[in-house]
């Protein structure tokens, strides 16, 4: 199976061979398909029955809770999952695998959400659920005294917030796949919100159920101002959650005040435990991956896989790495980790090295770590005309050495007409709203070259391969009519035929100038100021003959909020302005792009993830 699509094929195909008393059937075809794709080893079990208790919490919230045995098996190494989706039926026939590897399951409704009492607010209460129902869990007689924590996306929320709580000596290892513990960077860029994440989530999963229209209701967000009342006239009342994300867009907002939230981030530097992480190059929490392994105490003992995917394990986009299975469970490094650390088979990889498969990789790669070593090329943006590329538009130079003397290039920007948000990696939308959300990854870039709001850039052809590792960063000496506004800019590579595909993208505000700044900087409209753009972390491949180019515009949308030009925070704002736009080149100072390319490494090539 390839994605959650396939996933959803199986998921319907077991439906309808419930309808005809053949579940058990079409269970043994969806579980052949794993194993026989990811090369796993055989069955060693049968799956039991399931039963279902209610877990009570410290608080008398009971939250329902079903468990799966292996058939015949009394006590066993369980694998807990905890869960929010009213798609239960896939995280079932994770179970059912698990079960097949001798493995029982227990798979538990979040707080809030489907079976399960109390009031849903998205990861707030994880760390003291999860906290309780381990130590309702380590009491249980079905239990061998051997505990997994596993869980995809906010699945593995729930797992790694479980981690932050009091860890029982049962748990033996966390598993978790496109999460991280530190999510200011997912929640906000400099201040703009990630609508195709957050916005997008909170309208499918505003309460108890998810929404049926999501998309629609989506859409009814994304365009009603103030956007702070955007829930009121989307669902008819508040979400406190969604308003506590949007006031905290900025520095020391309230969301990151929470001793919840703090216990999260810093939960990987205590851990004792061994961790399997599993991210992917165009998924959105892939920063807060990067940021869990960078902390993790256990690394020495823990593997992290880094694939060519969105949200949902697919390769989206024009670029495809081959050799490389997609799929967001990875069952191929998942169960060999489980069986290691749960039932003591040997590990047929090694520890402590990180596994990945960038845009332009022919596999995996084994490293000592991402980034690997990199050397920094630097290129600045000049006003001097780019050589021309047959079909691509007209750019300014990437130059190797800075103009002498001072040059500027201005734009107008108008918030009420939004660059449409291409590629990339900040959105899930896609995943849920039925042709309402961005299509994620390396895609072909359409603007029209007769937009003037957009500044290009473009370096001369690459003499051989290069190999971008990490983060690049934009520097720009710039100067706007506003008292606040937002520069937003998107790395491509341009082929010879002047095909632009998008390679990463990062944003800036002035009030937010970088990434260190503490508290928000007052902007004197006209003044100049530098900003710096971090760009999302890459690992690309410029193929020789190609061009890097460089496209600076002040909106991404909707991948990022629309900012309105004006100092209030665009969450409250009704009322756009435009905005004159200047970037300054050359001179001292100069504009620049500062690119990692990766330099000799000693890298392993590996067959899969595994």
């Amino acid at each position: 199976m390839k994605s959650l699509r396939s996933w959803t094929r199986w998921g319907l195909l077991l439906l309808l061979g419930c309808m005809a008393s053949a579940c058990g059937l079409v269970r043994n075809a969806v579980q052949a398909d794993r194993r026989d794709s990811h090369h796993l080893p055989a069955f060693t079990h049968r799956a039991g029955a399931w039963r279902t208790e209610r877990v009570r919490m410290r608080d008398g919230v009971e939250l329902s809770t079903r468990i799966l045995l292996p058939e015949g098996v009394e006590r066993a190494p369980v694998v807990l999952i905890r869960n929010p989706y009213d798609i239960r039926f896939l995280f079932e026939l994770d179970c059912d695998l698990f079960a097949r590897y001798g493995m029982g399951c227990v798979l538990q409704d979040v707080r809030g959400r489907l079976d399960s009492g109390g009031e849903w607010w998205p990861l707030v209460n994880e760390i003291a659920d999860g906290e309780d129902t381990l130590r309702w869990l380590v009491q249980q007689p079905f239990i061998d005294g051997h505990v997994a924590l596993y869980g995809m996306s906010y699945l593995g929320g729930t797992a790694l917030a479980a981690t932050a709580g009091q860890l029982p000596v049962e748990v033996k290892t966390v598993v978790v796949t496109v999460f991280g513990t530190d999510l200011r960077e997912v929640v906000s860029e400099r201040g703009l919100m990630t609508h195709e994440l957050l916005t997008a989530w909170a309208a499918y999963m505003p309460g108890r159920e998810s929404t049926s229209n999501a998309g629609a209701a989506y859409r009814k967000m994304l365009s009603h101002r103030p956007h702070l009342e955007a829930d009121v006239a989307s669902f008819g009342a508040p979400l406190p959650f969604y308003r506590e994300w949007l006031t905290s867009l900025g520095p020391g907002g309230p969301l990151w005040q929470r001793s919840e939230t703090e216990a999260l981030r810093q939960s990987p530097g205590h851990l004792g435990i061994p961790m399997l992480l599993i991210g992917g190059f165009d998924d959105p929490f892939l920063p807060a991956t990067l940021r869990t392994w960078e902390s993790l105490a256990t690394r020495d003992q823990s593997v992290m896989v880094v694939g060519p995917w969105n949200h949902l394990g697919q390769q989206s986009g024009a670029v495809k790495v081959s050799g490389v299975t997609d799929d967001l469970a990875q069952w191929g490094a998942v169960i060999p980790w489980l069986r290691h650390t749960l039932q003591g088979v040997p590990l047929p990889y090694d520890t402590g090295r990180v596994r990945v498969a960038g845009h332009g990789d022919s596999g995996f790669r084994e490293l000592p770590a991402w980034p690997p070593p990199t050397q920094e090329q630097v290129l600045y943006l000049d006003a001097r005309q780019a050589p021309a590329a047959p079909g691509a538009c007209a750019s300014s130079s990437l130059s190797a050495e800075p103009a002498a003397t001072e040059a500027e290039r201005s734009y107008r920007y108008d918030p009420r007409e939004p660059w449409r948000s291409e590629g990339g990696a900040r959105g899930i939308a896609f995943a849920f709203l039925r042709g309402d959300g961005v299509k994620p990854g390396p895609v072909e870039q359409t603007w029209p070259c007769s937009r003037q709001d957009v500044l290009r850039f473009l370096g001369p052809e690459a003499s051989g391969d290069m190999r971008i590792a990490g983060r690049a960063r934009l520097r720009l000496r710039v100067r706007s009519s506003a008292e606040d506004t937002a520069f937003v800019a998107k790395l491509v590579d341009v082929d010879a035929r002047g095909r632009a595909l998008h390679v990463t993208d990062g944003a800036a505000t002035l009030r937010w100038p970088t990434v260190e700044t503490p508290a928000l900087v007052p902007y004197v409209p006209g003044s100049e100021r530098e900003v710096e753009i971090d760009f999302y972390p890459a690992s690309w491949v410029l193929s020789k003959g190609h061009r890097l180019g460089v496209w600076v515009s002040s909106s991404s949308h909707p991948m990022l909020s629309v900012h309105l030009n004006t100092a209030r925070p665009w969450y409250e704002e009704t009322t756009p302005v435009v905005a004159a736009q200047t970037v300054v080149l050359g001179g001292e100072g100069a504009s620049r792009l500062i690119v990692p390319t990766e330099t000799e490494v000693p890298a392993t090539p590996v067959s899969s993830a595994r």
